[in-house]
């Protein structure tokens, strides 16, 4: 008889092998999720003994109305911030089980060793990459101030290459099928959670797209700091491209140099007096009600977005206009959450998923070291896309990063200051009212270094939107118009406030009130002159984009379209500039002794809302009103009307003066209703 062959043993499919290679996961992934809570504990605990307001603690004086409104809102606000550290955590143990696998070793104290090197190695990256998250942290200080000066984000990357690299020589040692499997699960594990948890972008655009109008503004951006305009080219150099295939309006300026009133301003295309927002944090009340040109392009079947990663002292409700948008959360609630300092959420949620779960940290600009520049514009650029392949769109986004509180990432916040400053003065904006016999105690080159600084880590916000509009096939022939709302001063004329913080909206006159304004024509306009040396503003924006997109004008306007001039001819009649001041840190009578005394600045200016929202008094309001200059400008002289402290008003021009014409056109605006 012939033996009976042995019965052949079923191979296993990969995916079989797969399944056995990552068995035993669920203790780590328990194991590292408990550790992600007890993160959150310490982190909470800490707040609480930090005496940050309304973390169950009581509070007097100004903030307790405040926490008494957003008291309610903290248990389901505190229970996401925990599921993130509970996600982020039980990532983390899964790739510290996989890790402590190549080894041999099980256990709780491989496993706690492994996911503490893997959190070190996101803690290190991050203090490069945004060391805001830890510049007040008074036991890392030193290796920060180190890591600030010398450190670079191939340091973690190559150190963790090295770690891996460990174990997967130690892999091929044991020879354990499947371990493969787990370390790359584990690699996969610290990508995640270190490269933002990409997910695919919009499609390519479709043959035959539907019209695009992007308008992108910069807050408190400088024309000077352009290429064309007299600047170094070093710190905006995506926006000097930009201007380079656009047509430049040499001689923009804003009727109001602040960010509220001037957006208002800028949508209705109307001066601010006729807009009821004339300082920030205005009253809805106040508001006069008023056709926008994003209400007409949502009229003409436009699918409208507005986005921006600050609204503290600037949020755009439904008078906007815009269907959509994409904003931090208004008035009480937002101040708080400057507060809840959870460091953690820096390293566990700067991703998409937690954008999608927290957008209220992750998509604020206010919470400095947890907030990512970079991936928020990658973000924002596919949900622009998004809404641009559905139709017909009309998409807004306005960077904030050089506004207060600034604070510079990697590799912006070691190019302009110097490394002999404190540690503070470099990687975070100091704030400071300006009063009488208030001194700067600084220099300029520090507070413009990091301005220039803030001012490049926007402009790589805009490339990212404008590279994401070329790769989709979307830029060519889209309406893209590029702004400024207004612009800053650093005291240039008053040298006792060197180094002081800068200013916009306290006085009128190039340095606040000249703006960025630049239109890039759709492929079928053709290309309009390079630039355009007349003077315009930014109330004529609105009319402009409406004229090239062949929709009616806005009724009441007092702006008009540019399109003339981008095509190369001239408007029936010069244009002239109304603007006024609004309400800033500085008083006004530190530029003008004879000046009006302004309006104390502190919280008593503003209440609270039952909803929560932050506005300014009645009583402040008046006071805010009579302490305002008001001008006009031909575009080469100011003409100013100031409030005197003896209770007249002061009207003189500064410049030439040979506009005859200026002073009845200044009345005739003035007297001019909503």
């Amino acid at each position: 008889m012939s033996p009976r062959p042995l019965p052949s043993r079923p191979s296993r499919s990969p995916l079989r092998s797969a399944l056995q290679g990552l068995r035993g996961l669920w203790p780590p992934l328990a194991g590292g999720a408990l550790l992600g809570l007890v993160l959150f504990l310490a982190e909470s605990a800490l707040l609480v003994r930090a005496g940050t307001v309304g973390v169950n603690l009581d509070v007097s004086g100004p903030y307790a109305a405040l926490m008494a409104l957003v008291r309610p809102l903290l248990p389901p606000l505190l229970s996401r911030v925990l599921l993130a550290y509970l996600l982020g955590g039980a990532v983390l143990g899964a790739g510290a089980g996989l890790l402590a696998r190549a080894w041999g070793r099980r256990g709780v104290l491989p496993v706690t060793l492994h996911w503490g090197v893997l959190f070190a190695l996101l803690a290190w990256d991050r203090a490069i990459q945004r060391p805001a998250l830890f510049d007040d942290v008074p036991a890392v200080r030193g290796a920060l101030e180190w890591l600030t000066l010398h450190g670079e984000p191939w340091q973690p990357q190559v150190a963790a290459a090295l770690w891996l690299l460990g174990h997967a020589v130690a892999l091929l040692l044991r020879s354990r099928r499947g371990a493969a499997v787990g370390a790359l699960a584990a690699a996969g594990a610290v990508g995640l959670m270190g490269g933002g948890w990409a997910l695919p972008g919009a499609g390519q655009a479709p043959p035959a797209p539907p019209p695009l109008v992007v308008l992108i503004g910069v807050d408190a951006f400088r024309p000077d700091r352009l290429r064309a305009l007299g600047g170094t080219g070093e710190v905006a150099p995506h926006l000097d491209a930009f201007v380079q295939e656009a047509t430049l309006f040499t001689r923009a300026y804003t009727p109001i140099a602040q960010t509220e009133p001037a957006w208002r301003a800028l949508l209705t295309a109307r001066w601010p007096h006729r807009t009821g927002v004339r300082y920030p944090l205005t009253a809805d009340a106040r508001i006069v009600e008023a056709p926008t040109f994003a209400q007409a392009f949502g009229r003409a079947g436009y699918g409208t977005l507005w986005a921006t990663d600050c609204s503290r002292f600037h949020f755009e409700g439904e008078a906007s206009g815009f269907a959509m948008r994409l904003q931090p959360p208004r008035g009480a609630v937002n101040f708080l959450l400057e507060k809840l300092r959870y460091r953690a959420l820096g390293l566990f949620a700067d991703n998409r998923l937690g954008a999608w779960l927290l957008p209220e940290f992750i998509e604020n600009r206010a919470l400095a070291g947890v907030y990512d520049p970079r991936g928020y514009a990658d973000r924002l650029a596919s949900r622009m896309l998004r809404q641009a392949e559905a139709g017909p769109a009309l998409l807004a986004f306005h960077a904030t990063a050089a506004h207060f509180p600034g604070d510079p990432v990697y590799p912006f916040y070691r190019r302009e200051v110097p490394a002999t400053e404190p540690l503070e003065r470099r990687v975070r904006m100091q704030f400071s009212p300006i009063a009488v016999g208030a001194k700067g105690g600084g220099s300029v080159r520090v507070a413009e270094g990091l301005y220039d600084e803030l001012i490049s880590q926007a402009d790589a916000q805009v490339g990212a939107l404008l590279d994401a509009l070329k790769k989709s096939g979307r830029y060519d022939d889209a309406l893209i118009v590029l702004l400024s709302d207004h612009g800053e001063s650093f005291h240039s004329d008053h040298p006792e406030l060197a180094g002081a913080t800068p200013v916009h909206g306290a006085r009128l006159h190039e340095e606040e009130n000249r703006i960025l304004l630049a239109v890039k024509l759709p492929r079928s306009w053709g290309r309009g002159p390079a630039q355009v040396d007349a003077l315009v503003r930014l109330i004529d924006v609105g009319p402009t984009l409406l004229s090239v997109a062949g929709l009616p004008g806005l009724p009441g306007a007092d702006g008009v379209s540019l399109a003339p001039l981008l095509k190369g001819e001239s408007l029936p009649e010069p244009l002239r500039l109304y603007a006024e001041t609004g309400f800033t840190h500085a008083s006004p009578e530190v530029f003008e002794p004879a000046h009006l005394p302004g309006l104390a600045r502190g919280f008593d200016n503003y209440q609270l809302r039952p909803d929560g929202v932050v506005e300014v008094t009645p009583e402040a309001h008046a006071a805010m009103l009579r302490e305002k200059d008001r001008g006009a400008f031909d575009g080469e002289s100011w003409l100013v009307e100031w409030p005197g402290s003896d209770g007249s008003l002061h009207r003189s021009c500064r410049g030439p003066c040979r506009n005859a014409a200026l002073e009845p056109w200044f009345d005739a605006v003035l007297q001019r209703g909503p």
